[in-house]
């Protein structure tokens, strides 16, 4: 992998820009109508975002409570939306290992946020199979 160029760190702002604008543009009342809707992956990393230092280890537990509160909107869209399972087991996948997050840190994260939510983190999960294991947001 290279190294980054000044113009990669130019646009983190305008990255985590575009994904403040996806997040606050889904409300959980969003989540909450009767008619179906899928999430993103960009909306799986804007949620994610506050809790990043903890994942990475770069920040000290226990998380901060914008994260807990975070994980507590990711909890209900991955209960309540239909495939945002496998979306979220995909993203993960594909964006944890690069950006430094360890699936370890991210389920502590969430049970030192206090929440028995279970995420597909194992980078040897099959996002493809119909029995991803299920959450549960308490």
């Amino acid at each position: 992998m290279g190294s980054k160029t000044m113009s990669d760190r130019q646009n983190v702002p305008k990255v985590l820009f575009f994904l403040f604008i996806i997040f606050t543009s889904s409300t959980p009342a969003t989540y909450a109508s009767d008619r179906p809707r899928s999430t993103t992956c960009a909306e799986v990393l804007s949620i994610l975002t506050p809790c990043g230092p903890y994942a990475k280890g770069a920040a000290p537990f226990p998380p901060s409570e914008e994260c807990c509160r975070e994980f507590n909107v990711l909890g209900h869209i991955l209960s309540y939306i239909p495939g945002s399972r496998r979306v979220f087991c995909t993203c993960y996948k594909d964006v944890a290992p690069s950006a430094g997050i360890k699936p370890e840190l991210t389920q502590k994260v969430v049970s030192e946020c206090g929440y028995s939510l279970y995420l597909p983190t194992d980078p040897h999960i099959d996002c493809k199979r119909h029995d991803i294991p299920r959450f549960i947001c308490t």
